[in-house]
């Protein structure tokens, strides 16, 4: 199982094709093997993206294992992977289950469900690419861990059933299996969004705000190194019609209130030199202002 689990992941991984290989421009700083639907922009220009087995907008997998030596009830296993197969995890079914879990009844891209083992699968894989070439590796150690447990409950159970025949107890495990599964994935979205958010690395108790920055490749390629100057270190503050600048040991509002109180005041409105005024003997002297701003 675990083999063709790993065939739905592929987005040739190991080969120049590498759609997630540090150097693959195309891919981001941080190597999503994501690449979006063309939009009009990409119909204008032309052209195409490689398009792996492993998809971002699949909308499920699958993998039937008949066992044909199991001929006493539980019978062939389905392995079924919601949304794209990159994050979701290959959940097992027995086919003379009673009723299908209702995580995996519900489910549409038209409506976003916190109830849907879909959208549990896809929001982790959205969320992954905040820094994919990190987070993917939360999602294959919690992928490897959950789909291990799958695979022993599923060899475990169809033993157990051939000595009790106990078809209920059978489906109970499976049941509970799927329901840890969903719980998993919506846990695992929200420990991608702690560990990675704002570009940090958080890891607790005493790994918190990691700055990692980019990867060198990537900061060549887009020439970090000719970027702007720093900012300056001294606090500045001027006035604005001064052609001087001059250094202020105030800062923050205490430079800002200081400015405000040093600034000439503005004329009052009525007095002859604002345009618009009125003279004594009531008429409007705007022209003359305006001729003498000129």
């Amino acid at each position: 199982e675990k083999d063709l689990f790993r065939y739905h992941r592929y987005t040739y991984q190991g080969t120049e094709f590498d759609l997630g290989a540090a150097g693959n421009l195309a891919g981001g700083p941080f190597g999503s093997p994501d690449r979006w639907k063309e939009g009009p922009a990409e119909e204008e220009l032309g052209g195409a993206w490689e398009r792996p087995i492993g998809l971002y907008r699949t909308s499920d997998s699958y993998i039937v294992q008949s066992r044909s030596w199991a001929n006493t009830g539980t019978g062939a296993v389905l392995w079924f992977g919601p949304a794209s197969a990159l994050a979701t995890v290959f959940t097992p079914f027995i086919v003379g289950l009673s009723e299908i879990p209702p995580s995996f009844r519900s489910g549409q891209q038209a409506e976003f469900s916190r109830d849907s083992a879909f959208w549990a699968a896809c929001y982790a894989h959205n969320v992954a690419n905040l820094k994919w070439s990190y987070a993917i590796k939360d999602i294959e150690k919690r992928q490897a861990k959950l789909e291990h447990a799958s695979v022993a409950l599923a060899a475990n159970t169809e033993a157990q059933y051939q000595v009790d025949g106990d078809f209920d107890k059978a489906e109970k495990a499976y049941l509970e299996n799927t329901a840890s599964i969903v719980s998993s994935l919506w846990s695992l979205s929200d420990e991608i969004m702690f560990k990675y958010a704002s570009g940090f690395v958080n890891e607790i108790p005493d790994k918190m705000s990691q700055q990692v920055g980019y990867p060198k490749w990537w900061l060549d390629a887009v020439d970090y190194k000719n970027g702007p100057p720093p900012p300056p270190t001294d606090p500045k503050c001027c006035h604005p019609n001064s052609a001087e600048v001059t250094k202020s040991p105030l800062t923050g509002k205490a430079a800002m209130k200081k400015y405000l109180e040093e600034r000439p005041k503005k004329s009052k409105i009525g007095k002859s030199n604002e345009v618009g005024a009125v003279d004594a003997t009531g008429k409007s002297n705007a022209k003359k202002t305006v001729k003498n701003l000129r």
